[in-house]
């Protein structure tokens, strides 16, 4: 009886283990892009994500737009030489996507960027100021948190708005 206690206590540690693990969504960069030195310099977001005011996505940063400055050295970081690299193989920067929407969500950039006139950290946090690249969102996004944010700022909060 001992041991059929000890082996639940282990399975049911192991379970929860792996739901934690499940529920984390976590998302590595195949570079260490540093937002914080792009920013400072006065790199605006649109440089990277060229789509976010127009389009319903917002675009990852393509292989060419690295190269405008990283063709040639620039610093001693081994990510330089991964972006030339990337060029010599002749294959795009395989980024991560670090915010999901739910498939039964319509979420569009140019609504809330180009039209609302959101400002970026309105929903992706200070990720502007991050050094090292979120392994996850800086913001939790939920149907409370969406909604609060179209009752404040007097948009539709109609479900058939975001619920396709």
């Amino acid at each position: 009886m001992k041991s059929f206690l000890i082996g639940l206590a282990i399975g049911i540690l192991f379970l929860l283990l792996l739901i934690s693990l499940g529920s984390s969504f976590r998302s590595e960069q195949p570079l260490s892009f540093n937002h914080k030195k792009h920013n400072d310099q006065g790199i605006e977001c649109t440089t990277c994500h060229a789509h976010f005011k127009e389009q319903t996505f917002s675009g990852m940063p393509a292989l060419s737009v690295c190269l405008e400055c990283h063709k040639d050295p620039l610093s001693q970081h081994p990510d330089e030489e991964k972006i030339r690299q990337y060029h010599k193989d002749g294959k795009e920067i395989s980024w991560k996507r670090l915010y999901q929407m739910p498939e039964d969500i319509f979420f569009s950039h140019r609504r809330h960027v180009g039209i609302a006139q959101l400002d970026c950290r309105q929903c992706h946090g200070e990720i502007g100021q991050s050094e090292t690249p979120p392994v996850k969102p800086l913001v939790k996004m939920t149907m409370k948190w969406c909604m609060d944010c179209h009752a404040k700022s007097k948009a539709n909060n109609d479900c058939l708005a975001c619920h396709v």
